[in-house]
Parts: C-alpha cells; sequence; structure tokens
C-alpha cells in the first residue's frame, strides 16, 4: 500500500517552488506522480510514499514552509 499527500498552490505555475517542492518529497523518500492543473485557480501535486513516516515527515516540512497539504491518507490497496 501506498501513502498519498496533495500539496496545493495558487496559480500561476510556477517551476522553481515544484522544483523545491519535489526535493522536499525526496527527502523523505517521496515523489509526484500525478499533476492536475485542469481548473483556472489552482495547481495539484499528488506525492506517493511507501511509509507513513515519511509521508507525514514530509507534510510537516511542507507545512512548515508555507505550503498547503492536505494527508497523508493510505492510497492504494494492500
Amino acid at each position: 500500500m501506498s501513502v498519498m499527500i496533495e500539496i496545493y498552490y495558487h496559480k500561476p505555475a510556477d517551476s522553481q517552488r515544484e522544483a523545491l517542492i519535489s526535493k522536499c518529497l525526496a527527502d523523505h523518500d517521496g515523489k509526484v506522480t500525478y499533476r492536475e492543473d485542469d481548473n483556472d485557480k489552482t495547481i495539484c501535486l499528488t506525492a506517493e510514499f511507501t511509509t507513513w513516516e515519511n509521508a507525514a515527515a514530509a507534510t510537516t516540512a511542507l507545512r512548515m514552509a508555507g505550503e498547503h497539504v492536505e494527508g497523508p491518507s493510505d492510497y492504494g490497496g494492500s
């Protein structure tokens, strides 16, 4: 089973911001697996981890950096 978090930010797209988010995720053994950019206001990055602990640590780090994060939550089957 995977564990996921979602990171939301207001448009416009910001490649530097997404690079910093990706680095934080990688520091906690996570990665962006889906990028949603289909509405007028926000971008959502879905990140997956193999452990709850890594997802929780990344969530804390991203929130401390000022990002809006939802999760962690279980993702997928057993």
